[in-house]
C-alpha cells in the first residue's frame, strides 16, 4: 500500500540577500492514511515550514512532495488550492477566523470554494458545530467567542469538506490548560475516526499524546518513531465527515458570486468612512459628467432648435462672386428674375430683402433702427411671431398703406415700459448726412415718413439664440418701401423659402441653373442652410465632446483613489487573503472578491452621483425657464454602466495583486 504523504529529498532555501538559507534540507518521510503524527521542535527548527510544505501552502525548492500519487511539487497555484480544498484542514494556532463572520460562516468557508449548495453547507456546519459544543454560539462572531470556542470553530472548518488530512499547527498553543486538553481529546476522536492527523508543537507533553513523533533539528529530520506496527488505514469517510456533494457549474458560478458580493459588502461596511470617502470621489465624477452632459445637452439642443428652425427651408441668394474676374460687374436680381425663381419646381416663395438704417422719432425718443419692406412671408423668414395687435394685410400691400409693425427692440427704444405702442405715430428719417450712403431715395412726404404702428413682434426661437438684428426693426409694407424710401425695382439678395417637395441641393442646382442663364454669368452665391447647419452641429458635437472631456477627468481622478484605497485594502485584509486561500481558494475566487468590491463600490457612488445630477437639474430649471435641463434615463443608464468600468479598470490592478500572494505569507502577516 502507497502512503498517503512522501517526502523525497524535500528541501526548502529562502535568499536574504546574497545568503541562501535552508529552512528544510533533504527531508525524505513517509505517513500512512489515518496515522497520529507530531511534529517536534525548537523555534526555527523548520516544522512550520514542513507543516506548508505539508499543507500545500508552500512549495518545496528542491525534492518531490507526493499526496496519494500525485506529486504536489510541480502543481501550479490553482492545482494546489484543489488540493488544499479537497483533501485538507487546518487548524492554527491564532485561530485565522475572519473577524467579520459568525461561527457558522466560518465554519462553512471551506464549502463555498468547493461548490456545495448553501443548504448543504448550512446544514454540516451546523451539525458540526453542534457536536463540537457550539450549538447556542453558531451565529456568534470571533469576538465573541473565546479562544477555545474559536479553536473549536477552526476544527469545525477543517472538517467542512471532509479533512482527510488535519494539520494542527500549535493548537494549544493560545489556550488554557483544561481547553488544551479537551482541544488534545478532539484531535484524538478525529483520528480515531479515521482523519490523518499532522500535529506541529515545541511542547514534548503535547507531542506525547501522538502515536508516531518526528523531531526535527536545523531544518532536518532528527528523530523518527516511524509508523507503529498496528497501524490500520481507515476504509473511508462517512457522515459528517464525508465530502458533501458538488453543485453543477452554474451552481458554483452563483456560489463565486454571492459569496463575492456578501464579503465586499461587509467589507464596505465595516469601513464606513473610508467607503463615504471613496464613493465621494466617484459621485463627484458622474456627478460631474452627468451633468456636463445634461447642460451641454439642454444648451445644444436649444441653439440647434433656434439655429436650425431658421435656416431651415431657406436658400438665401446675394449678388455678387468672389470668383468673378476683375472689373466685371455683377448684376442685380430684375423682378421677372425673382418670378422665374418663384415658378421653381420645390419653391414655396421668395422674399426678397430690401432694408434700410433710418432714424426713428416718437415724442421726444429718437432711435436709429433698421426698416424693412416687409412681405407676407417675412415673420416666417425671419423667425418672427405676432405678439401684440395685427400683421400688415393685403390692403396696406395694395394701398403702400403707411403702417408699420415693430420689434420689442425697436419699442423698448421708443417707448417708455408700460406706454403703449399700438395706433402710435412714429417719424422715420434719414441719417444725418443724407440717404446717399443707404442707396435711398429721400422720404417723398417731408423730411420724415410718418407710419402708424398697428403691432409688435418678437422672436420666435423660444431658446437661447436670437436672431434679431443689432437694431430695432421696424416693418413696413413692401410697396411702401419701394414707393417712399427705395424707388428701385431690382434687388441684391432675396430668400428662397423650400416646400420640401424636392431635396434643398436639388432646388439649390435649378436655382443655380436658372439665374446663371438668365444673367449669362453665375455672378451671384448662394448657400444652402441645410448644410451649413449640419457644419454647426459637428462643431457643437465637438464643444459637447470637450466639455464631456474635461468631466471625465474628475471621474478619472475618482478612479484612481478607488484603486489607491483597494491597495490599502489588500494590505490590511492580506491575512483574510491568506485564511480563504488555505482553505481552497484559487487566484480566480481571490481576484472576483476584489474586482467585485471595487465594481461595488464605484457602482454606490455612481449611484450617488447619478442622483446629485438629477437633484441638480431640478434645482436649474427650478431657478429659470429659458433652459430646460434633463437627465434622461438613458444618461443614468451610462453613467452606471461607466461608473462599473471605472470599477473594472482600477479595481483590477489590487486584485491581481491580492491574488498572486503566498498563501503562506499571507498568513503570517498581521
Amino acid at each position: 500500500m502507497h502512503p498517503l504523504i512522501e517526502l523525497r529529498g524535500v528541501g526548502r532555501h529562502y535568499r536574504l540577500g546574497a545568503i541562501d538559507v535552508p529552512a528544510l534540507d533533504d527531508i525524505n518521510l513517509s505517513i500512512q492514511a489515518g496515522e497520529f503524527v507530531a511534529v517536534i521542535g525548537q523555534s526555527g527548527s523548520g516544522k512550520s515550514t514542513l507543516m506548508n510544505v505539508l499543507g500545500c501552502l508552500d512549495n518545496p525548492t528542491v525534492g518531490q512532495f507526493i499526496i496519494d500519487g500525485q506529486d504536489a511539487s510541480q502543481l501550479g497555484p490553482d492545482e494546489l488550492a484543489g488540493l488544499r480544498r479537497e483533501r485538507f484542514g487546518f487548524i492554527f494556532q491564532r485561530y485565522h477566523l475572519l473577524p467579520h463572520m459568525d461561527a457558522r460562516g466560518n465554519a462553512a468557508l471551506p464549502a463555498v470554494y468547493a461548490g456545495s449548495s448553501s443548504k448543504a453547507r448550512r446544514e454540516r456546519a451546523e451539525a458540526l458545530l453542534t457536536r463540537l459544543g457550539l450549538g447556542e454560539r453558531m451565529h456568534h462572531k470571533p469576538n465573541e467567542l473565546s479562544g477555545g470556542q474559536q479553536q473549536r470553530v477552526s476544527i469545525a472548518r477543517s472538517l467542512m469538506n471532509g479533512g482527510q488530512i488535519i494539520l494542527a499547527d500549535e493548537p494549544t498553543g493560545a489556550l488554557d490548560s483544561q481547553s488544551g486538553t479537551e482541544m488534545l481529546d478532539l484531535l484524538r476522536e478525529l483520528n480515531e475516526r479515521g482523519h490523518t492527523i499532522i500535529l506541529v508543537t515545541h511542547d514534548a507533553h503535547v507531542a506525547a499524546h501522538a502515536r508516531r513523533i518526528i523531531e526535527l533539528r536545523d531544518g532536518k529530520v532528527l528523530k523518527d518513531s516511524g509508523t507503529p506496527d498496528d497501524h490500520i488505514a481507515p476504509s473511508s469517510f462517512s457522515g459528517e465527515t464525508a465530502a458533501l456533494p458538488r453543485s453543477s457549474w452554474w451552481g458554483r458560478q452563483q456560489m463565486q458570486w454571492r459569496e463575492a458580493l456578501q464579503s465586499a459588502g461587509q467589507s464596505l461596511q465595516g469601513n464606513r468612512l473610508r467607503t463615504a470617502l471613496s464613493m465621494l470621489g466617484i459621485s463627484i465624477g458622474i456627478a460631474a459628467v452627468v451633468s456636463i452632459l445634461a447642460l451641454t445637452s439642454a444648451a445644444r439642443g436649444s441653439i440647434e432648435k433656434d439655429v436650425g428652425s431658421f435656416l431651415s427651408g431657406r436658400i438665401p441668394v446675394f449678388k455678387g462672386n468672389s470668383s468673378l474676374p476683375p472689373g466685371t460687374q455683377a448684376k442685380s436680381f430684375m423682378p421677372s428674375e425673382i418670378e422665374a425663381i418663384r415658378a421653381l419646381p420645390g419653391v414655396k416663395a421668395v422674399t426678397v430683402e430690401r432694408e434700410a438704417q433710418l432714424t426713428a422719432r416718437q415724442g421726444s425718443r429718437d432711435a436709429m433702427v433698421t426698416v424693412l419692406g416687409s412681405e407676407p412671408q417675412t415673420l416666417a423668414a425671419r423667425k418672427l411671431k405676432l405678439v401684440e395687435g395685427r400683421y400688415l394685410n393685403a390692403m396696406d400691400y395694395a394701398n403702400s398703406s403707411l403702417v408699420a409693425v415693430i420689434d420689442d427692440k425697436a419699442r423698448k427704444s421708443l417707448f417708455k415700459p408700460g406706454e403703449p405702442a399700438l395706433g402710435r405715430t412714429v417719424l422715420l428719417t434719414p441719417q444725418p448726412g443724407g440717404t446717399e450712403g443707404n442707396g435711398l431715395t429721400p422720404p417723398a412726404v417731408g423730411i420724415a415718413l410718418p407710419v402708424t404702428i398697428v403691432g409688435v413682434v418678437g422672436q420666435d426661437t423660444g431658446g437661447a439664440v436670437n436672431f434679431g438684428a443689432w437694431l430695432g426693426q421696424i416693418l413696413i409694407p413692401h410697396t411702401t418701401f419701394g414707393r417712399k424710401l427705395d424707388v428701385r425695382v431690382d434687388a441684391d439678395r432675396f430668400n428662397v423659402l423650400l416646400d420640401f417637395s424636392l431635396p434643398p441641393e436639388e432646388v439649390q442646382k435649378q436655382l443655380t441653373y436658372r439665374l446663371k442663364a438668365l444673367h449669362g454669368i453665375e455672378d451671384f452665391e448662394s448657400w444652402n442652410a441645410a448644410e451649413e447647419f449640419k457644419k454647426f452641429q459637428q462643431i457643437t458635437g465637438a464643444m459637447a465632446l470637450l466639455f464631456a472631456g474635461v468631466g471625465a477627468i474628475s471621474l478619472l481622478v475618482g478612479g484612481v483613489g478607488v484603486m489607491n484605497i483597494m491597495l490599502v485594502s489588500v494590505s490590511e485584509r492580506t491575512r483574510e487573503i491568506g485564511i480563504r486561500m488555505a482553505v481552497g481558494a484559487r487566484q480566480g475566487d481571490v481576484r472576483l472578491q476584489f474586482l467585485v468590491e471595487a465594481v461595488v463600490l464605484c457602482c454606490l457612488g455612481g449611484l450617488v452621483g447619478v442622483f446629485l445630477s438629477w437633484l441638480g437639474a431640478q434645482g436649474i430649471n427650478a431657478l429659470q425657464q429659458s433652459l430646460k435641463v434633463e437627465v434622461s434615463w438613458a444618461a443614468l443608464g451610462v453613467a452606471f454602466a461607466v461608473s462599473s468600468f471605472v470599477g473594472l479598470v482600477f479595481g483590477t490592478l489590487p486584485a491581481r495583486r491580492a491574488a498572486a500572494l503566498s498563501p503562506v505569507d499571507a498568513l503570517a502577516r498581521e
